[in-house]
């Protein structure tokens, strides 16, 4: 299976608000110009070709309707951006919203892409935990190790599709954000002092496995001791997935 870099961002914000939609787009194109976006869709359907990031703020956070046992409810429509030059990739928002008993659920960003060595993912990545205040994030290159079929609801599936599962996070991914609801976590001291890359951004840490996300493909061997090492540096329960792929 061909190696694809994934990012998510996860945020209690009201990811609703333009304010911070501009600054969501406006952190793609500021990564290069290989990331401005193409097309624009809101679900399956396509909007229009991608003009510039003003033009979007009509479609960030239309609001639809729909009936609930008779009741009239309204609620933002996510949504999609793609592009098919080089890099590839595709990305989608879906908002923060209440729940029937007004219980705030995550706004969330995902972005999907075949592996492009030469984009600068990890400024794409950090730019978007700031810009969203994410209260938890993952940029990881999926390989054939990390990446084989699983099962639905499993340790696996949620490590693909980044699913907090009872205030637990799936796997350590290259790149980690631990926001607001996990910042508790990190021991910045002893993260540091074992060698791993942190970064304080906002409110959270970025913490990284390695130096270089490419680090993954050229030596996934070694980047699966150095997660194991830094997993080690955070209390036991937190990761659903405990050991590592057998590296053959």
């Amino acid at each position: 299976m061909p190696s694809e870099v994934k990012l998510f961002a996860i945020s209690s914000e009201p990811t609703t608000d333009w304010s911070l939609g501009k600054q969501v787009l406006a952190a793609f194109e500021e990564t290069g110009t290989q990331l401005i976006p193409e097309v624009l869709y809101q679900w399956e359907d396509k909007i229009g070709p991608f003009i510039s990031v003003e033009q979007v703020e009509p479609y960030w956070a239309q609001v639809a309707q729909m009936r609930v046992n008779g009741a009239l409810s309204e609620f933002s429509i996510g949504l999609r951006w793609k592009r098919n030059k080089v890099a590839k990739y595709e990305a989608e928002i879906s908002h923060t919203r209440k729940d029937a008993r007004g219980n705030t659920l995550d706004g969330r960003l995902s972005v999907c892409a075949p592996l492009h060595k030469k984009t600068d993912w990890r400024h794409l990545g950090a730019r978007i935990c700031e810009v969203m205040n994410a209260d938890l994030a993952m940029l990881h290159c999926f390989t054939s190790f990390d990446n084989e079929p699983a099962q639905s609801n499993t340790p696996e599936s949620y490590f693909r599709s980044f699913t907090i599962v009872d205030a637990k996070i799936p796997n350590i991914g290259w790149g980690m954000f631990y926001g607001r609801r996990f910042v508790h976590e990190v021991d910045e001291a002893a993260i540091s002092a074992a060698g791993f890359p942190v970064q304080r951004i906002g409110g959270g840490y970025l913490v990284q496995v390695t130096g270089d996300i490419n680090d993954v493909v050229n030596d996934f061997d070694r980047f699966s001791k150095r997660r194991a090492e830094l997993k080690s540096l955070f209390r036991d329960d937190l990761f659903l997935i405990k050991d590592e792929p057998k590296v053959s």
